[in-house]
């Protein structure tokens, strides 16, 4: 009986890394989910007066 079960132990264990195996090999398989993007919020440039005539004055 001894033999038996030391077999039916064997078996299991090459049953739990066979598993295992397959396991990490469908995990290469699934899509990764991509990575979130955090928008960067970039301050506008802040125009003063002086600038804005200058623009006005090129259009006429």
């Amino acid at each position: 009986m001894k033999p038996s079960l030391r077999f039916a132990s064997l078996v299991i264990a090459r049953i739990k890394q066979s598993l295992h195996l397959l396991k990490e090999d469908l995990r290469q398989w699934v899509p990764q989910r991509a990575p979130v993007l955090v928008p960067i919020p970039i301050p506008a440039e802040r125009r003063t007066r002086k600038s804005d005539r200058r623009h006005r004055a090129r259009g006429d």
